[in-house]
């Protein structure tokens, strides 16, 4: 192989490697978890929270962390873990915008703390329906709403959301959001990670071939030679 068709092979593999980087891997979230600050200790049926560091409350109704007692709903990760109900919300603006053509990938745990007895429990006539959405924090546009079952009372199950993002036009450019809700009495969250990955490797493919190509027609000019 001539000195020019390592370089032109050189450079295939550099842009391959450099795109693969900027366009896949994980996205910060500021405490995925919820254990800041720490909020103290609760009983099962009396509900003490604090506002979380990195989130915004927002809606009406009320919102905000627990670390549950030894006989309340465990976290799914931690210690604590947040919870909105009555229409409240906790949103988070993350540190990034919206590529064009990348394929977003959000996974959060929502835990049922509903108890469906009338007369003892946390929760007499709580109505589990959670909420969480990506969204477009520019224009307030949902670009995804999580979905997956029901988990047991006392227990969590694993959400997921995918926004496959276009290749132009709105919302590329815009920053994302994520937002936790609940319109009745309960919603439980913990654990949210979030990924973006390229949907289509042939994109890739594509460079690399015409670049191979290139370097194909190198040699065989060298050889002409």
């Amino acid at each position: 192989m001539t000195i020019r068709t390592r370089s032109i092979a050189s450079i295939a593999f550099l842009f391959l490697a450099s795109a693969a980087l900027s366009w896949g891997g994980s996205i910060s979230i500021n405490d995925p978890s919820f254990e800041s600050p720490s909020c103290g200790s609760q009983s099962s049926t009396v509900s003490l929270t604090c506002v979380p560091t990195f989130w915004t409350q927002g809606g009406n109704g009320n919102s905000g962390l627990i670390l549950p007692a030894s006989t309340d709903m465990q976290a799914e990760d931690g210690s604590q873990y947040a919870y909105t109900n009555g229409g409240a919300s906790l949103e988070q603006v993350l540190g990034t915008t919206i590529q064009a053509g990348v394929d977003y990938d959000l996974t959060i745990w929502v835990g049922n703390r509903t108890n469906a007895s009338s007369s003892t429990g946390f929760c007499k006539t709580c109505v589990f329906d959670p909420e969480v959405e990506l969204i477009s924090a520019t224009t307030d546009t949902v670009l995804g709403t999580a979905t997956g079952t029901t988990p047991g009372v006392g227990s969590w199950a694993e959400w997921t959301l995918v926004y496959d993002a276009p290749s132009s036009g709105a919302p590329i450019g815009e920053d994302l959001e994520i937002v936790l809700s609940a319109n009745a009495n309960q919603g439980d969250f913990d654990n949210v990670t979030l990924t973006s990955s390229v949907p289509e490797p042939s994109t890739f493919l594509f460079a690399g071939a015409g670049l191979l190509g290139l370097g194909l027609a190198a040699r065989r000019r060298q050889v002409a030679k």
